[in-house]
C-alpha cells in the first residue's frame, strides 16, 4: 500500500524525525493508528459490569491505612476560618 502525505502532514513528520521523536514515517503512521483505536474504544458503549469491576478495583487499590480527619478538620468553623464566611 503507498500512502501520499500531503505536504503540511510530510512538513510535521519532517520535523518529528529531526527532533527525534519518531524514526520514520512509518512510526508517525503507526502513532496515528494508536490514536484512531484509541478513539474508537472511547466511542463504543460502556459495559456496566466491566465499569463496575474496573471501578472497584481502582477502589480497593487505594492504601486504607490512611488516618481520617477529625470532625473538627472537616468542620465548617475549621473550613472557613480565615475567609470569616
Amino acid at each position: 500500500m503507498t500512502i501520499e502525505f500531503k505536504p503540511e502532514q510530510s512538513h510535521v513528520i519532517a520535523e518529528a524525525i529531526q527532533a527525534g521523536l519518531i524514526k520514520s514515517p512509518a512510526e508517525a503512521l503507526d502513532i496515528a493508528v494508536d490514536a484512531l483505536r484509541s478513539r474508537l474504544q472511547a466511542t463504543r458503549p460502556v459495559d456496566a459490569e466491566e465499569w463496575m469491576r474496573k471501578f472497584r478495583a481502582s477502589a480497593h487499590g487505594h492504601p486504607t491505612t490512611t488516618p481520617l480527619l477529625s470532625d473538627e478538620a472537616i468542620s465548617r468553623e475549621s473550613i472557613y476560618r480565615e475567609s470569616g464566611l
